[in-house]
């Protein structure tokens, strides 16, 4: 008998500190999601760099980067995307474009939108990226 109220008392412990780890965790959660620019893992850096965004079946726009990460962007965009879209982003000088995930997409003003990009891999060398031709881009 005393074994099995030694048992529920541990097994009682062990429940009310997991409840109250799990409150913690959910306030946290919960003040991240209400502070979304102080929550990034990787620091984005501002870098103008022209790609080219599409679906898998047609080309979009010629747009540019207002600032990147390792795995991610946010463009320009005069097209308004849906959130969690597979896109298709391709660097000028690349061959093969990249598969990227939106993640958002704000209205600015007059036309544009910001958009963010998430790349499930490190994609590209987004400073090396830097030196292309813009003339040959905006043509």
């Amino acid at each position: 008998m005393i074994w099995f109220m030694t048992i529920l008392i541990f097994l009682g412990t062990l429940i009310a500190v997991m409840l109250v780890f799990c409150f913690f965790q959910r306030e946290r959660i919960l003040a991240a999601l209400n502070r979304p620019e102080e929550h990034r893992l990787e620091t984005r850096i501002p870098t103008r760099v022209g790609l080219e965004l599409s679906r898998p079946d047609e080309l979009c726009e010629i747009t540019f980067t207002e600032n990147v990460s390792p795995h991610g962007a946010r463009v320009l965009s005069k097209r308004r995307w849906s959130p969690n879209d597979s896109v298709l982003v391709k660097l000028p000088q690349e061959g093969c474009p990249s598969r990227a995930r939106i993640t958002y997409c704000q209205p600015l003003k007059g036309d544009e939108f910001a958009t963010g990009l998430q790349f499930s891999d490190l994609i590209y060398d987004w400073m090396a990226s830097r030196s292309l031709h813009w003339r040959e881009i905006d043509a």
